[in-house]
């Protein structure tokens, strides 16, 4: 299996800069490494967390590009598709990822759609029941039209101390079943954080 993994000498050195500045400690910039199992040895990617390493299976078939704060993932065969892992310095901590706070992130999600989505939708708000590394998230899901066409986005929202590690979903509503569930088996493949 062979995925491109595309970045820049310049953004991966903003990237690092800007982590740097905003105290930030997660770097997404993706390092081809391998796992075993069995003695077989599979691909995967590794982000460093500080001084300890994320690994990370991306979804097969899918591109890698970008690195820093944000990382793109991209299904080869469908168009209109792709989701993202990104790492937000904020200046307060977040509200945690609580029924409390489901509303909150609602709102977040919202302000992700792309400027002039129209019939926007909640369809479903509420604590996710998966975890990643133990740390509990929020899950937003949006239905709403994009130049007449009807799409689907997902929001898993992490907040952690002084930032926010978001994982991103969107794609025409018809494609969305199974990419979706292509992204979402992907993330459950993710040690370190």
């Amino acid at each position: 299996m062979v995925r491109a993994i595309t970045f820049t000498a310049a953004s991966a050195a903003l990237a690092l800069l800007g982590a740097a500045s905003a105290g930030a400690q997660i770097d997404l910039t993706p390092t081809d490494s391998f796992y075993e199992v069995e003695g077989i040895r599979a691909p995967n990617v590794t982000f460093r967390n500080g001084t300890k390493n994320i690994t990370y299976t991306p979804p097969g078939n899918w591109t890698l590009s970008g690195g820093g704060d944000k990382l793109t993932l991209t299904p080869l065969d469908s168009i209109q598709a792709g989701g993202t892992i990104e790492n937000i310095p904020t200046r307060e901590p977040l509200p945690a990822a609580t029924t409390d706070n489901v509303k909150v992130y609602s709102d977040m999600a919202v302000k992700l759609l792309p400027p002039g989505a129209s019939k926007v939708e909640l369809v479903e708000a509420a604590v996710c029941p998966m975890r990643i590394s133990g740390k509990a998230m929020v899950e937003v899901t949006l239905s709403y039209t994009f130049y007449g066409q009807p799409f689907r986005m997902n929001v898993l929202f992490m907040p952690r101390d002084k930032e926010q590690l978001r994982f991103q979903f969107s794609s025409r509503a018809a494609d969305y079943p199974a990419l979706f569930k292509n992204f979402r088996g992907s993330l459950f493949s993710m040690q370190g954080l």
